[in-house]
């Protein structure tokens, strides 16, 4: 029954961020939605694909977020989760410190097509 829920808890933002793809100068402007340590999924960014890298970047009360993600998955209605890579250990305890300030949404089962 474990596998069934989500490795890690997910926080309700509803915070703006951007969103940078490789060789391109101007960011996305985009809604975080839910936000957690692996990860976020941004409420509508019909401009990214699945496999496609990007920056990541969100600012929330003075501090600032910056790393690297991967879109994991689209959902049908233009939801996007983003998978963060590489991030290093300052970063992660940011995203501890951020998530903390933010409500934990309850665990749920993943979706077959999320796998």
């Amino acid at each position: 029954m474990t596998e069934d829920r989500r490795r890690v808890p997910r926080y309700s933002t509803h915070v703006k961020a951007t969103v940078t793809l490789p060789r391109e100068t101007t960011p996305l402007t985009v809604m975080v939605e839910d936000l957690c340590v692996l990860g976020c999924l941004l409420e509508y960014c019909p401009t990214l694909a699945v496999h496609q890298e990007c920056d990541f970047c969100m600012a929330w009360e003075g501090r600032e977020l910056r790393t690297h993600a991967v879109v994991a998955w689209r959902g049908e209605q233009g939801q996007v989760g983003l998978e963060f890579q590489n991030t290093g250990q300052a970063n992660l305890q940011l995203l501890r410190e951020l998530c903390a300030d933010f409500q934990a949404r309850p665990l749920v089962r993943l979706s077959e097509d999320r796998g």
